[in-house]
């Protein structure tokens, strides 16, 4: 598909559905203003609510590009790894392959994962606590799909107030299952149990939930999945991944109310024993690279991942300007890496080890209700502190061991007069990198500033239309690797600057019923952006005294985004477009750009029981900065549900899906290598009791 084509279809989308909404934009103006507002939030199922935007408001409200994928969706992808509930979001690629130790992201160009560094411009939440791992030549997220509940993805920097500094690209956060998931009112316990399995790569999943209320103050929550990762396989049949792994995972939960403050625990625990795993979990092993290259080899990888969180919260019910919470919390990410069976295809030495990516962090969070006769203001504010420690058991110059110690304090104004909404936020970070003793190119502590302001406002034309726009500033200071690394021979980088940029959006955003039919919806966001990116930092592969990352100049992109979705009596429409270009101050084309691409999709609920439905993402070919070209594809998925709601098979829940149905050969343009994996076969069986 031609890059003109994916630009007619963002047109053509956007024309159609003005077309159809422009003729009923003054009756719904006049029908919604007379209704209660609740009622007329309620009435758009197709506009969901965003949690990580500030406060909770729907999808259309939000002066962002931004995407909800809520459980519905998730039990039609039925994902084996995070990479699949992802893979048509607009504005975001996969990075890496099809493994689930492989899985990195990349959002309007920002993150590639051959490199340690590789999401730094991109914040990862798991219920709102930030992920951090680094290392070299496997993916930056191990997250088990089946307890997941959402997952938002925001793009470009609005967010970076809340989140972290830095975020270039923009937040990708994932939210768990929560006991009132398993539990109808009133009851005091309930669950839900699931066997599954998919072919590519060699999957079984068993996994069982339950929930439990014993009092309307207290909640719980225990879950436990066990997945069997395979071989992934292309469309050839050709092994690309190898992650022959058992991994069970554990999330606890629990929440305890008095009267007006309550205590939350969260705790989750993914624990991979992987026996002759490929080490490289983004190409494979990619035997005979280079004359005399046994490849990157196989091993005894344990991949360990944990996420614990204590909060206390206060909303005292008589004071408006109190909504505090206070969370303390810890996450760590570790491998260990030890040499396999096959002597043929060893593991280099400075790749084995323990290496460990450990994050505390204390963050104070206040919500002020500020709002006057005339006006909505609700003002967020907080505090964090953390500390962030990589480590490693061999030393290596290409895996720096360091401290990160950081302080961050911001605020966050949403103020509404009518039809304006106008958003203000400011960050500011401090912080200081300390190389560990075993870091012998050089001991000088790297001492860095944020400051982050933004600005972003929404106004509602009538009760279907908005327009919407933003400018955000954002600072995106050097990691571990890109400091110290001196892999090959290169020199220490601690003369680099922050990377500054400058991101601008503007925006239309619809909502309406009554289009074609009595009873139907439609909601659309469209997004044009463009980032200005001083002092970027890139990787040089020089010998020293050349540093190994340096600044260059500056480098530009830009592009933008098409949400829509339709719904008429049992039949379900969604499109996505996205289109993103970038260049350095050379005019050279950057390597980490997506395919440009269109993302449809149809569902069908033929019964009360019976759920059907199409997927296809149709990308562009993307030309790189080596001169060859990665051509574009047509990916096609297809799934069943069935779900009776009456009799003895209340309660049972019968998947079935095929990915890649017509066993497409095809490399993403954000891949290092490829190929994608072929056909996928799906199939699970769950109950709720």
């Amino acid at each position: 598909m031609s890059r003109s084509s994916i630009h007619v279809a963002l047109l053509a989308s956007t024309t159609c559905l003005s077309v159809l909404a422009l003729p009923l934009a003054a009756q719904e103006q006049s029908n919604v203003a007379d209704a209660d507002p609740a009622t007329a939030e309620q009435r758009f199922m197709l506009d969901p609510l965003v949690l990580r935007a500030g406060t909770p408001k729907v999808a259309s409200s939000v002066p962002q590009s931004v995407t909800v994928v809520d459980s519905q969706q998730l039990d039609d992808i039925a994902p084996i790894h995070i990479g699949e509930v992802l893979a048509t979001v607009p504005g975001v690629a996969g990075v890496g392959s099809g493994s689930f130790f492989g899985q990195g992201f990349n959002i309007r160009g920002f993150g590639s994962s051959g490199t340690a560094a590789s999401e730094a411009g991109i914040v990862q939440l798991i219920d709102g606590e930030k992920k951090y791992y680094e290392s070299y030549r496997q993916g930056s997220l191990f997250v088990e799909p089946d307890f997941l509940r959402a997952v938002e993805v925001l793009r470009g920097p609005g967010s970076s107030t809340l989140y972290g500094s830095g975020a270039l690209g923009g937040v990708i956060a994932m939210e768990t299952i929560e006991p009132g998931d398993l539990l109808d009112d009133g009851d005091i316990w309930g669950g839900k149990v699931k066997l599954g399995y998919s072919s590519n790569p060699d999957t079984v999943l068993g996994s069982v939930a339950l929930g439990w209320r014993p009092t309307e103050d207290f909640e719980a929550l225990t879950a436990f999945a066990w997945r069997k990762i395979g071989d992934t396989k292309d469309a050839d049949g050709n092994t690309t991944v190898r992650s022959n792994s058992k991994t069970p995972n554990l999330l606890l939960k629990a929440k305890k109310t008095f009267g007006d403050q309550y205590v939350a625990f969260s705790y989750q625990h993914l624990e991979a024993k992987g026996t002759d795993q490929d080490f490289n979990q983004l190409e494979g092993a990619q035997i005979g690279l280079f004359p005399g290259f046994t490849g990157w080899g196989v091993g005894d990888i344990t991949t360990r991942d944990q996420t614990a969180k204590l909060t206390w919260g206060w909303n005292p019910q008589d004071n408006r300007y109190v909504d505090l919470t206070a969370t303390l919390s810890y996450t760590n990410t570790m491998k260990d890496v030890r040499q396999g069976d096959d002597p043929d295809e060893p593991i280099m030495d400075t790749l084995l080890g323990k290496r460990d990516y450990r994050l505390w962090k204390f963050k104070l969070m206040n919500v002020a209700d500020l709002s006057g006769d005339s006006y909505d203001h609700f003002l967020t504010t907080g505090a964090e502190v953390y500390k962030q420690d990589r480590s490693s058991s061999v030393i290596s110059s290409s895996h720096p061991e360091a401290y990160t110690r950081s302080i961050a304090a911001y605020a966050l104004s949403e103020v509404t007069w009518g039809d304006l909404t106008v958003n203000t936020g400011l960050r500011y970070e401090k912080q200081r990198t300390e190389p560990k003793g075993s870091v012998t190119a050089t001991d000088d502590e790297y001492n860095a500033e944020a400051v982050e302001p933004q600005v972003a406002a929404i106004y509602r034309l009538n009760d279907s239309w908005s327009v919407f726009g933003s400018v955000a500033f954002v600072d995106r200071m050097p990691t571990v690797d890109e400091l110290y690394d001196s892999f090959m021979g290169g020199a220490p980088s601690g003369n680099l600057k922050d990377e500054k940029g400058k991101n601008l959006e503007i925006g239309l955003s619809y909502r309406g019923s009554g289009l074609l039919a009595d009873g139907d919806e439609a909601v659309m966001k469209v997004t044009l952006f463009r980032n200005h990116i001083d002092d970027m930092i890139i990787r040089t592969n020089a010998l020293a005294p050349t540093p190994s990352y340096v600044n260059v100049d500056r480098a530009y992109l830009k592009g933008g985004e098409l949400e829509a979705n339709y719904i008429i009596s049992a039949f379900e429409f969604g499109a996505g477009v996205s289109v993103v270009d970038g260049e350095d101050q050379d005019g050279v084309v950057l390597d980490t750009l997506p395919n440009d691409r269109v993302t449809l999709s149809a569902t069908y609920t033929a019964s009360d029981a019976w759920r059907v439905g199409l997927r296809s993402t149709l990308a562009a070919g993307r030309d790189k900065p080596d001169g060859s070209r990665r051509a574009g594809y047509g990916v096609h998925d297809m799934f069943a549900t069935w779900a009776p709601q009456a009799g003895m098979a209340e309660g049972l829940e019968v998947h079935m899906g095929v990915d890649n149905f017509t066993d497409r050969d095809y490399t993403p343009a954000t891949w290092l290598t490829g190929p994608a994996p072929g056909r996928n076969f799906k199939l699970s069986v769950s109950r709720a009791f």
